[in-house]
């Protein structure tokens, strides 16, 4: 139904596969670059204070899971280049998209909670927002969220596509 009787050639596959693999491990890593370079100073009250990512345990989970995420999506580009021609490398592909996937969720959950407490704070732990003194950092870090999201979204993808493949052989 839609698909006009055309079939999906494994060329076809190999070429939407290495497309989304490598759009995410593009925004992994600029997912990454934007947290690793987050860094700005503001006074408050006349006090100094700094904001950066390796302050925030969440950031730096989101910057070694983006490290992860990256080396291993690169691993799976050419597993699934190798896994065209000899079927049985199907599942296997399918397990390490699905780590990738699952890396990538936790990762921005972590960091997306970090990112809130940012912003909105918590009364009832006494933790205030600092995004009304440190407006840059907090920009550069939706946006990585954002990215490390795109990143999420294209490897949940695959993960669907790789696992009706490893379905049908």
């Amino acid at each position: 139904m839609g698909d006009n009787g055309r079939k999906r050639t494994p060329s076809m596959n190999l070429a939407v596969q290495v497309s989304m693999r490598v759009l995410a491990i593009g925004t992994a890593l600029a997912s990454m670059g934007l947290m690793i370079t987050n860094h700005e100073v503001a006074s408050v009250y006349g006090i100094a204070f700094e904001a950066k990512y390796s302050d925030s345990s969440a950031f730096r989970y989101l910057v070694y899971a983006d490290i992860a995420i990256s080396a291993l999506t690169l691993f799976t580009l050419v597993w699934a280049c190798l896994a065209v021609r000899k079927r049985g490398l199907v599942f296997a592909l399918f397990f390490f998209d699905l780590l990738a996937t699952l890396t990538a969720m936790s990762a921005f959950s972590a960091a997306t909670s970090e990112g809130y407490i940012g912003k909105y704070g918590n009364t009832h732990a006494g933790w205030l927002p600092i995004c009304g003194y440190v407006h840059g950092y907090c920009n550069r870090g939706t946006l990585s969220l954002a990215f490390s999201f795109a990143s999420f979204l294209l490897l949940f993808i695959l993960t669907v596509l790789t696992a009706s493949a490893a379905r049908h052989h």
